[in-house]
């Protein structure tokens, strides 16, 4: 089996790379912070250990080809500020599914769309393990900052998936965005 390695790419302010175990501290306060769990499809973290776990898990996907998630950094700087990546690779299909947070501190910079803008030209130039032509996001209604992201990179709204999430105890309605290679022009 060919082992491809890691994407490391970057922008004009940012590098994403891989998830180091020094980062899970930073996944931990990211995902423990209320405001940016909002809108996010899972409760918050509560134990320190669940940023390791979170850190395997997302490892795992990219070892079995069946997601990739980079540490987004300022350059020069070599502090966890968020995370971004594909969570869904379906191959039979060509699509993935887009997920990325950031830690508040960073909000309002522009780096989720940024990120975003770089992981979909990594995805339509074929640097990755498995060929992309859809890319979906899903959003809760009313996250307004995530969805100006998509709109900002080319996604279209596709409609609302009635109580397609579930979390928390209750069902939630999701928004469907998606982009197309064909959309998609340099």
């Amino acid at each position: 089996m060919h082992h491809h390695p890691f994407p490391v790419t970057q922008t004009e302010r940012l590098v994403l790379d891989n998830l180091k175990d020094d980062d899970q501290k930073a996944i931990f306060e990211i995902f423990s912070d209320a405001k940016v769990m909002e809108y996010y499809d899972m409760e918050p973290f509560t134990q320190e250990n669940e940023g390791a776990n979170m850190i395997s898990f997302f490892r795992n996907k990219f070892v079995t080809k069946t997601g990739i998630r980079w540490a987004i950094r300022e350059k020069g700087n070599p502090q966890l500020i968020g995370t971004c990546g594909f969570n869904n690779w379906v191959e039979y299909d060509h699509s993935a599914i887009i997920g990325y947070e950031l830690a508040e501190p960073y909000w309002g910079k522009g780096y989720a769309s940024e990120a975003i803008a770089q992981l979909i030209k990594v995805a339509y130039q074929r640097e990755l393990p498995i060929t992309v032509n859809r890319i979906e996001a899903s959003v809760v209604p009313g996250n307004i900052g995530s969805e100006n992201v998509l709109k900002k990179n080319g996604f279209k709204f596709e409609g609302c998936l009635r109580e397609k999430g579930y979390w928390a105890g209750e069902y939630h309605d999701m928004n469907l965005f998606s982009l197309v290679r064909k959309d998609y022009s340099n």
